[in-house]
This record gives structure tokens, C-alpha cells and sequence, in this order.
């Protein structure tokens, strides 16, 4: 309990500091409460109206016995939301090792810590009012009790015991946090594909018996927090600095950074990148999450272009570029030591750019090859769409994502959540549309029938983003070199102490 105290402590001290958005004001305060009720509002009343929406759709079915079907589907939802949108606790817990408490209770209290979150009441909130409203009139006070205790264990504890367990998966294990993503887009994709309503089965299990669902939660609750103390134990570190990583590159791997330095224009600028983005936690965070959101997207796209196709080259059009966005605005400012050195050397800012630009053609790279898969089944005016994404994306979002890279000067937080990604300048804002461009084409396309004029129109813009690199590249590198001593002394200001 002291350990937690004292982490608490320094977490208000911390949040009451933060000038963001004006929170260490009384001001900032009041406006940052009223935007949560006006989102925990229209929530909860949407969660006490579940009941009365089934019984108009459906005025024959049990409603309790629909609710208790869906109630399981929340646990990967929030986890989501928690992993992508949720900074993970702070792996600097060096200092508190002068103080007289032990590792583990350092790690107790940064795992329930986290439950102190925005996500949490969430939880409450979706759970409480269709639990008021539909649960305890229908059931005993015994079992109301139960399911209730039930619902706030797998919505509101277990997510968090998951994101954190993700996100430790990640930083030291991106093989095993592969594996857990791929088991789980498997599972319900096949759950969907052959409608077993797996989770539907297991989620009336658990929740129509409350007493005995309340023992299953339990126990996959505790089995995960094990779990989750045991990997933080294992991923411990008293001075990342000082501590030998447990052993050297794979050859493998070295074979094929070298490669990349022989074989690609720039080629040992995008090596060293490259390597920063594996073992920055963060930006690997980026890079995988948005190939696990292109694979899902993707898979989706595939499946409803038999019947939708608008919103099947919807989805391609908007995630296609894969890790690209994610990384595009930060790959100069992974922290102010890499920026430092970078520049301290003799590397000419054309050769930085140069490298940048195909670093993220290789992040968009995936997306471009998977789109022939989409062709057997698209009249050739349809395709020429997809040949202007491809051309679009390399011509016109990879450029734009470069110029804007420098005018973001805060160097990466690697304690921050996976998609916190920093565009509060007009320059970064001015990038959305340029990555919505396809989408908005394939909506009209087909809505007006023009997919010749869409694809053209896309391609065009993009096809002449490419014949022009030599002089966009120049322009590029000389607003890099006249912005690189406002960036460094950003990344100064702002690299965390």
C-alpha cells in the first residue's frame, strides 16, 4: 500500500504540473469535465436504452438473454481502445529502487494505476445503467450482484491487465505480440466467416449463470494479472543504460541491414533508421499496429467486395499505407540524441531526405502489393482506382508527410500511448486531407459512376508528385536544413527528463 501511495502521489503531482491543454489550470479543469460528460452523457443513456431498442426490433426475444450474448464482446473492444489510445505505465522505476520498498510492490502499484483512467469510467458507465435498468429488475439480489461484479471485472479490469500485457508483449517480445494479434484476428474472423457465435455462447455462459460467471472472472482475471507480474518481473531494468541487453543481433538480422545498406538509395541512413524504429518501443508500436490495421482492413475490403464495393475500396483507400502515417510525422524526431547525432555528422540534408522518402515507401509498401488481390473481382475502370491510390500515396502522402516531419519538434515519448500521435500545427492538420483523398475518391466514384475520372485524377497527382522528386527533394532538404535548429531546440525543450 505504501508503494501505491507514493506512485499516486507522483501521479497527481506530475498531472497538476502538465501545462497540455491548460490542465494545471482551474479552467482547463472545468472545460476537460465538461467534454467528459458530454461524452459519458449520450453513453450512458444509450447503455440504460438497450433494452427498450431489442424489444422494438425484436418485441418476441428475451432481452436479458441478448445482453448477456454481447456483454463479452466489450473485453477485446476495450482492450483496443486502451492499448491504442492509453499511455502504458512508465518503465522508469529506477529512482523509486533508493526507496525502501520492494520491486514487486513497485509493479503492483503501477499495474493498478493504471485502472485510474478516462477507460475505466467508460466501463462503469456502459455497464451501470443497463445493468440498473435491465438486470436487476429481471434477477435476485444475490445474482444482480454477481453479474454486476461479473460485468466490471471483464469491462473494466481485465482490459487494462490486457493493455498492459500488449504493450510488455511489445517492447520485448514483438514476435509474441504478433502471435497474440494473428490468434485473435483468426478467431473472429472465422467466428464471423462460419457464424459460430463463439464468444456469443461463452458470454450467455458466463453471464446467465452470475454465480458461477463470477468464479470464471475471477479466475481469468487473477491468471492475467499473474501473468502480467510475471512478464514486468522479467522485463525489469534498474538502468536501461548500464544493463547488457540479453544477447546481440541475431545474424539474421544483421544480414539483412546490411543488406538494405548495399542494395537502397541512402542506404545507411535508412538502416539506422530502421533500427531505431526496432528497438524505439514506441515506434515499433507504430509500425506493427498499422500493419495489423492494414490486415484487418484489408481482410474486410475482401470480404464485402461481393457485396459493397464502395466501402470495401473505402477501407483500401484509407489504411493501405500501412505504418506509413504513424511514423511519416516523427522519423526525424525519434529523440533528441538520434536528432543530435544525425545532424552532427556529415550527412547533406538531400541524403536525410532521401533516406526518409524510402523509408516510408517501404511502410506503404505491403499495402500496394496486396492490392492486386483485390482485381478478379473489379471491372478495369474500378481498377484504374486502385492504381491511383498506389500512385497517390507514393507521389503526393510520402512527400507531404516529409515536409511536414521537421515543423513537429518534440522528440518521441516512448512512454505514450501507441497512436498519440502530435499534429497540433497547422502543417500536420493540413496532411488529413491528403490521406482521406482516396477515400472521398471512391465515394464518389461510385456514387456518380466516374471511376475512370477518379482514378486519373488520383494517379495524375500522384505521377507527377513522382516525376517531380528531383526537384521536390531539393525543396524538401533545404526546408529541413532552415528548420533543423528550431527542431533541435525543440527536441531539447521537450525531451523528457
Amino acid at each position: 500500500m505504501r508503494a501505491l501511495r507514493i506512485l499516486l502521489r507522483h501521479r497527481v503531482t506530475r498531472w497538476l504540473r502538465d501545462p497540455t491543454w491548460g490542465t494545471s489550470t482551474v479552467a482547463g479543469q472545468v472545460v476537460l469535465l465538461g467534454f467528459l460528460l458530454v461524452l459519458l452523457a449520450p453513453l450512458g443513456l444509450g447503455s440504460s436504452m438497450v433494452g427498450t431498442v431489442i424489444r422494438e426490433v425484436n418485441p418476441e426475444v428475451e432481452v436479458l438473454w441478448v445482453i448477456n450474448g454481447g456483454m463479452l464482446y466489450l473485453v477485446p473492444a476495450l482492450t483496443l481502445a486502451r492499448f491504442f489510445v492509453q499511455s502504458p505505465p512508465s518503465g522508469r522505476l529506477a529512482p523509486y529502487l533508493a526507496l525502501p520498498m520492494r520491486r514487486r510492490s513497485v509493479l503492483q502499484g503501477q499495474i493498478v494505476l493504471v485502472l485510474l483512467s478516462v477507460h475505466t469510467v467508460f466501463a462503469v458507465v456502459v455497464v451501470g445503467p443497463v445493468w440498473g435498468a435491465e438486470v436487476w429488475p429481471a434477477l435476485s439480489g444475490g445474482e444482480a450482484a454477481a453479474w454486476l461484479a461479473s460485468a466490471l471485472l471483464l469491462a473494466g479490469v481485465l482490459p487494462a491487465l490486457g493493455m498492459q500485457l500488449l504493450n510488455v508483449l511489445l517492447g520485448r517480445e514483438p514476435a509474441w505480440f504478433l502471435g497474440v494479434l494473428l490468434i485473435g484476428i483468426v478467431f473472429f474472423g472465422l467466428d464471423a466467416v462460419l457464424e459460430a457465435s463463439l464468444l456469443r455462447s461463452v458470454s450467455r455462459v458466463v453471464f446467465g449463470a452470475p454465480l458461477v460467471g463470477l468464479f470464471l472472472s475471477l479466475l481469468v482475471t487473477a491468471g492475467t494479472y499473474a501473468v502480467l507480474l510475471r512478464v514486468m518481473e522479467a522485463r525489469f531494468e534498474v538502468d536501461r543504460q548500464a544493463a547488457p541487453r540479453a544477447g546481440g543481433p541475431s545474424r539474421r538480422r544483421t544480414g539483412f541491414y546490411q543488406w538494405i545498406e548495399r542494395t537502397l538509395p541512402a542506404g545507411r541512413l535508412v538502416a539506422l533508421t530502421l533500427r531505431q524504429v526496432a528497438r524505439t518501443r514506441r515506434l515499433r508500436g507504430l509500425g506493427l499496429s498499422g500493419l495489423a490495421f492494414m490486415v484487418v482492413w484489408y481482410g474486410a475490403a475482401l470480404g464485402e467486395v461481393f457485396r459493397e464495393l464502395a466501402p470495401s475500396l473505402f477501407f483500401v483507400g484509407l489504411f493501405g499505407v500501412g505504418p506509413t502515417f504513424g511514423l511519416g510525422f516523427i522519423v526525424f524526431g525519434i529523440s533528441a540524441g538520434h536528432a543530435d547525432g544525425l545532424f552532427a555528422r556529415p550527412h547533406a540534408p538531400r541524403r536525410i531526405v532521401k533516406a526518409t522518402l524510402v523509408l516510408l515507401w517501404l511502410g506503404i509498401l505491403p499495402g500496394t502489393l496486396l492490392l492486386p488481390a483485390f482485381l478478379p473481382w473489379l471491372s478495369p475502370a474500378q481498377s484504374s482506382l486502385l492504381l491511383g491510390f498506389a500512385l497517390w500515396w507514393s507521389g503526393i502522402l510520402v512527400p507531404a508527410l516529409v515536409y511536414v516531419a521537421p515543423r513537429l519538434r518534440k522528440p518521441v515519448d516512448t512512454s505514450a500511448s501507441t497512436f498519440t500521435i502530435s499534429v497540433r500545427t497547422l502543417h500536420g492538420i493540413a496532411v488529413y486531407p491528403l490521406w482521406f483523398a482516396p477515400m472521398i475518391a471512391a465515394a464518389v466514384a461510385d456514387a456518380a459512376g466516374v471511376w475512370w475520372t477518379a482514378g486519373a485524377v488520383l494517379g495524375g497527382a500522384g505521377l507527377i508528385g513522382l516525376l517531380a522528386l528531383p526537384w521536390t527533394t531539393g525543396m524538401l532538404a533545404r526546408q529541413l536544413a532552415s528548420h533543423r535548429h528550431a527542431m533541435l531546440a525543440g527536441f531539447r525543450e521537450n525531451e523528457p527528463v
